[in-house]
This record gives structure tokens, sequence and C-alpha cells, in this order.
């Protein structure tokens, strides 16, 4: 992990600090974990709705590894920021997933700002429920390492 690095110049402006809060932090997990649940309760009547779930999903892990470090996001763009930080605080190792979810945002912003033609699919949904459950087993883990005198009730 690479949370020791200091942060890139390109994320320095764009990344304030906050307080840790824990419950925060588990709120987070437990929140994407519903989202992930939600998606596949509703992708057979609606693959676009479930897809932008499992994206949030995506967004609410990313931001809880954010929160246990002490940090949020602080100007417009900031989507793209989380995105950035992940890739920075977990490294190479995971690029494959950050780059899934990098994709997962602009083919969210494509649903939700240019509707039309544009839908989702099984395969797609497959896909991003596979990687999300991954992330989320990943990020809490990690901030589980990073914080191993603490308890988490990341599953409540």
């Amino acid at each position: 992990m690479n949370s020791k690095n200091k942060l890139p110049e390109s994320l320095e402006d764009r990344i304030k600090s906050c307080p840790v809060d824990f419950k925060k932090v588990e709120h987070l997990i437990q929140r994407a974990k519903k989202d992930l649940s939600s998606a596949k309760f509703i992708q057979n009547q609606d693959l676009e709705a479930a897809y932008q779930l499992l994206y949030d999903g995506m967004l609410h892990t990313a931001l809880a590894l954010m929160a246990s470090c002490g940090l949020q996001p602080a100007i417009p763009g900031k989507h793209k920021t989380v995105i950035e930080y992940v890739r920075h605080t977990l490294g190479k190792e995971v690029e494959t997933k950050i780059a899934f979810y990098d994709r997962m945002r602009r083919r969210r912003h494509q649903l939700i700002y240019e509707p039309g033609p544009y839908h989702c699919t099984a395969k797609e949904i497959e896909d991003a429920r596979a990687v999300l459950q991954e992330f989320i087993l990943l990020v809490a883990q990690t901030i589980k390492d990073k914080n191993p005198q603490k308890e988490f009730h990341f599953d409540a």
C-alpha cells in the first residue's frame, strides 16, 4: 500500500483533512454492501438502476478508505478525485480494479447525462458486481490492517 507516501501534487489541492470517524467508515462499508444487495434485487427490472447502485457501492467503499485516513474530496469532480486517491493509496497491485471503477464512473455519467440508446447489459452488471464484491473485501481488509487495534463491524 502506498498510503505512507505523500499525496501527489495532482491530488493535494483536491483532498482535505477531516477527523477520522470509524463509525462513518463502518456505515460507508455497510452502505456499499447494501448497494450490492439492492442491485441484485432490482436488476431484473432495471439494469441501468442496478448499474448505478453498483457504482455507488464502489464510491461508498472508496470514500470509506479515504475517511479511514482522515481525508475527503474537497472540490468539484469529487468522483474522479476519489478514484485517483484510491489508485495512489492501494497501488499498482489493484490497478485493474481501479481502472474498472473509473470505466464505471464514465459509464454511469453516460447513463445519467446522455440517456437514450445506451443500455446496460446483464454482462456489465455481472462484471460490476464481481468487482464491487472484491473491492469491498480489499478495502475492508486494508482498513483493518491499518488499524489492528480497532474492532470493525462492517457486516452489521
